[in-house]
């Protein structure tokens, strides 16, 4: 019979994770190689390749591919997008430069504007001009977007972008501005903003189209690489027609083709797919609320996660770039297993953000490395051992560790060798927990209230003490927690959302009215999920309503029941409950009127049934290993060594209880148990520890 297999994987700053699956065994196999920063596509194809064969399986066998990448963020970070052009209303060649006046900075007399990612040279201007309602005011003078065109063709650039003030109300005069720059410079992508944000707030608009151009040449590049060599006999050897989804920073997944003309959305799409992923496997072992850590090499990236469903905002900062596209809500860190740790001019011991990254990567990987790192200093305190493969294969190098860390923080603090290491996790720990307490106290919410989900390469190492400095009582140590962002690929929908800029009062609007453009946007939604090739049973559509108070500078997305009749009448109500919920305060007696409508169409896809475990006796005594000497920092400034058993977390059974200290090893990660945790197996796979406080 032949196999079906579904694979994923995760390109991230250290490691590339991969999983497959087999969907008529059940199996499942991971594997974790090193990134390729030099070709990303090489690390990927490899981890495939790796998890496949564990399987005992080929590429030919693959029927889905799932993709979550850091090209685009790496890209932003790094500054290395294409040469970009940006064509806007005379009178507006600055709005990049001028940006978003934001009160705290109104007065600073020293501020200094980020470079924004077009320069002024390759800002052209064309005249014509609409009203906010869309009404022609000036016709587009199509000379000057000829004249704009040669001058760009001259200055070499690779991609256009255009934005033309209320365009979201009416697209005709960048439509005809994108078919005269096409035609005249023929090979160049020239993306339009009511394509890629069809929403009012022009510099948010623009500053996201331009992102999406400066990056499509890049991404193109990256994902054509990526197919050719799934698809080659060299590779993968994926066959023909078999679909590669890429995953998105909205915790859904689109098709490669949407992905290389849209690649704004593939930012921050690695650790989308963790969150998703997260709360999807929390909610297999009853745990609706929980906080998500994904530590990885380079950073740890935090979400608050609330009955089951990952909070999804639509505006966001990249690099000092502004996103006005839906993106799960996350703090991104610079903490990570690679964050190296230093000295300030003050004499204080700091972690990061910088890394070290792939390569060299810390010291103990032995690629030339010096600089500590956190990942330095869990070898040197015993959390791995000096026989420990990471991903099943990289031996670590004890000796260096502890040299780097000893010449660069121990000796110039006059600490110990101990000391110093645990003072780097304590000093990683504490830039974490500020972190948490940004997606959950500074929004009202306490953390004591929910679980924490720590996952990534790192990740389960730091869970315990991470929740104990924040009063959480409970920690969740998902299965294969260094792939949990591979496996959202393979658990995530199909996903595209549609916005309509409308502003106007509540009580204006009619019902009818307001399903009238909830129809148009289902209907767009519909066809997109139609060209995905999604059945139309598999396909769902929800509907929001951005509202605000009169007067207020931003609104609140308000989920609409609109094949419910009557329901327009309730909105006011929804949103005054919302309000309350958000930010503490309503007012009930306010008007309230409505900024847009946005409409999000979801086609589901086959998700694998993950494996439950056989019921155990509740002795962990099968799985054990060996005993480890491990040095735990305390909660004052001191330390000491524990003997610390080692388990296979393989062999371990439903049911099964272990009282730390204690590890739990496994391919993807090492998970440590500070003394006084109690941690049960949960049938899910899920291994549930109660913190000691």
């Amino acid at each position: 019979m032949t196999t079906r297999l579904r694979v994923a994987s995760d390109v991230g700053g250290t490691f590339t994770d991969s999983i497959a699956y087999d969907s008529r065994t059940g199996r499942i196999a991971v594997a974790k190689v090193s990134t390729t920063p030099h070709n990303r596509a090489e690390g990927t194809v490899a981890g495939l390749k790796k998890a496949v064969a564990l399987l005992g399986a080929s590429g030919a066998e693959v029927d889905y591919v799932g993709h979550g990448t850091t090209t685009t963020t790496n890209a932003v970070i790094q500054r290395t997008g294409a040469r970009t052009a940006f064509l806007v209303n005379d009178g507006f060649r600055d709005i990049l430069l001028i940006g978003r006046q934001n009160r705290p900075t109104l007065f600073d007399l020293k501020i200094v504007r980020p470079e924004p990612l077009v320069e002024r040279e390759l800002c052209f201007t064309a005249r014509g001009r609409l009203a906010p309602g869309g009404v022609e005011l000036q016709p587009l003078n199509e000379d000057d977007v000829r004249d704009a065109a040669r001058a760009m063709a001259a200055a070499g650039v690779e991609t256009v972008a255009v934005l033309f003030l209320h365009s979201y109300a009416n697209p005709a005069h960048e439509q005809r501005a994108q078919a005269i720059l096409q035609e005249m410079l023929p090979g160049v992508p020239v993306c339009i903003s009511t394509e890629i944000n069809s929403e009012f707030r022009e510099y948010e608009r623009g500053s996201t189209t331009v992102l999406n151009a400066w990056l499509r040449p890049v991404m193109d590049h990256y994902l054509r690489a990526l197919s050719d060599l799934l698809h080659s006999g060299d590779g993968l050897g994926l066959a023909p027609g078999k679909p590669v989804m890429v995953m998105d920073a909205a915790g859904g997944l689109m098709t490669l083709d949407h992905a290389r003309a849209h690649p704004v959305h593939t930012v921050l799409s690695g650790p989308a797919g963790g969150v998703v992923a997260a709360a999807h496997v929390a909610q297999e072992a009853g745990l609706p609320d929980i906080i998500t850590m994904d530590i990885g090499g380079t950073s740890t990236d935090i979400s608050l996660i609330r009955n089951g469903r990952p909070a999804v905002t639509r505006s966001a900062v990249l690099e000092t770039v502004p996103i006005r596209l839906p993106v799960i809500d996350i703090n991104a860190i610079g903490a990570g297993g690679g964050s190296i740790a230093w000295i300030d001019e003050g004499g204080a011991l700091r972690v990061g953000p910088q890394s070290a990254e792939a390569v060299p990567g810390p010291a103990c990987y032995g690629r030339g490395g010096t600089r500590p790192t956190v990942t330095d200093a869990n070898l040197v305190l015993g959390r791995f051992s000096a026989e420990s493969r990471l991903g099943g294969d990289m031996a670590l190098d004890l000796a260096a560790a502890e040299q780097v860390i000893r010449s660069q923080v121990a000796t110039p603090l006059g600490l110990c060798l101990e000391e110093a290491a645990a003072g780097i996790l304590r000093v990683a720990h504490a830039n974490i927990m500020r972190g948490i307490r940004v997606v959950s106290v500074e929004r009202g919410h306490d953390p004591r209230d929910f679980a924490l989900v720590p996952f990534g390469g790192a990740g389960p190492m730091h869970g315990s003490p991470v929740a104990r400095e924040l009063g959480m009582p409970r920690v969740m140590l998902p299965p294969n927690p260094g792939i949990l962002c591979a496996l959202g690929q393979l658990i995530s929908e199909l996903r595209h959302e549609y916005v309509q800029t409308h502003v106007a009062a509540h009580a204006a609007l009619s019902e009818a009215e307001v399903l009238a453009l909830i129809g148009s946007l289902a209907d767009r939604a519909r066809r997109a999920l139609d060209h995905d090739g999604v059945p139309p049973a598999r396909q769902a559509i929800e509907a929001r309503i951005d509202m605000r108070y009169r007067g207020q500078s931003f609104e609140l997305p308000v989920p609409a029941e609109a094949t419910r009749p009557g329901f327009w009448a309730g909105m006011p109500g929804l949103f005054h409950a919302l309000h309350e919920a958000r930010f503490g305060y309503s007012d009930p007696g306010a008007a309230v009127e409505v900024v847009g409508l946005s409409v999000i169409g979801t086609g589901e896809l086959e998700k694998p049934a993950l494996p439950r475990l056989p019921q155990g006796d509740g002795s962990p005594q099968a799985a054990l290993k060996g005993r480890r000497r491990i040095y735990f920092e305390q909660a004052d400034a001191g330390g000491a060594y524990h003997d610390a058993a080692v388990y296979d977390r393989a062999r371990l059974r439903a049911g099964d209880v272990i009282a730390g200290p204690a590890v739990i090893d496994e391919i993807s990660a090492t998970s440590i148990l500070y003394p006084g945790d109690m941690m049960t197996v949960h049938p899910s796979g899920n291994l549930i520890v109660e913190v000691a406080q």
